[in-house]
């Protein structure tokens, strides 16, 4: 019986959706095509070209596949790093601008028991403390964007019912969360991952969506953790297309699979985008 060549399924975006690992896909397609070839050839004349279009493709396969796993460690190294310097300049932030701003706030209020009685200082001192105000609020957002200090305290679940319930209230969006009860915490790689790729998708919701609602489910299934983030959105009107040059969810599948995961990202145009995100907890990475 004459081999098949292996039928190309369409494609949504999922974790093994790189620009290598696209072509590593599309180069076994080839292979497969020539060894079906191979398999209908009858005579030797025939079979030589063939044979040797085989070899070629399995040696680029090859290349292509060493070339991911690199590719995969690299970026696993280098979202590891990101975050190290992230949470390093949170602090920073937090202990030096917290040692100006607060003296600074003391002060004037020291000066408002002493002047704030005259009209000519009082509009002024007034206006000097909501800058400060201003200020204190700017460097808390800008510290919990950096590394958020739930996260650290409360786990997963807080700090993706605060993210989303903020992002949304400020974009006029209704959310929704089913946060598991039996999340409880996690490893801190999982966490800040998962938070990173709860951040990423609402984030996209928020700025180029268009959407009234967004859903947000996290639970512990028997592989591990499941996390699906959808929105009734205007949809993507090519997720492959979005995948190669978009950062955010090149940066998510890299970052899903430096976890051993799988997303799926399907958005039909004009109907939402729903991300479904699988993380399994017994990994290396989930035991440190």
């Amino acid at each position: 019986m004459m081999a098949q060549p292996r039928q190309r399924a369409s494609r949504t975006v999922r974790d093994d959706a790189t620009p290598t690992l696209v072509a590593a896909e599309d180069l076994l397609a080839q292979l497969e095509e020539s060894l079906a070839r191979l398999a209908s050839a009858r005579e030797d004349a025939e079979r030589e070209p063939l044979l040797a279009q085989a070899r070629e493709s399995l040696a680029k396969l090859r290349g292509a596949l060493g070339e991911s796993g690199d590719l995969s460690a690299l970026s696993a190294f280098l979202q590891r790093d990101a975050e190290h310097h992230k949470a390093a300049l949170a602090r920073e932030l937090h202990d030096q601008l917290g040692g100006i701003l607060t003296p600074a706030k003391m002060d004037l209020a020291w000066l408002r028991m002493r002047l704030g009685s005259e009209a000519q200082y009082a509009e002024r001192m007034a206006r000097l403390d909501a800058l400060i105000d201003q200020a204190i609020d700017l460097k808390r957002r800008i510290i919990e964007k950096l590394r958020p200090s739930l996260l650290d305290h409360l786990g997963l679940a807080a700090a993706l019912r605060w993210y989303v319930e903020e992002e949304c209230g400020k974009a006029g969006i209704e959310p929704h969360l089913e946060v598991d009860a039996r999340l409880g915490r996690l490893p801190a790689e999982i966490e800040i991952a998962c938070f990173r790729l709860a951040q990423e998708a609402v984030d996209n919701t928020v700025q180029h969506a268009r959407a009234s609602h967004l859903d947000l489910t996290a639970e512990r299934v028997a592989t591990g953790l499941h996390m699906t983030i959808s929105d009734d959105g205007a949809g993507i009107a090519d997720v492959e297309a979005a995948r190669r040059i978009s950062r955010g969810l090149a940066g998510m599948h890299h970052r899903v699979r430096s976890l051993g995961g799988a997303i799926d990202v399907h958005s039909p145009s004009g109907t939402g985008t729903r991300i479904e995100i699988s993380i399994p907890l017994d990994t290396p990475a989930a035991n440190t």
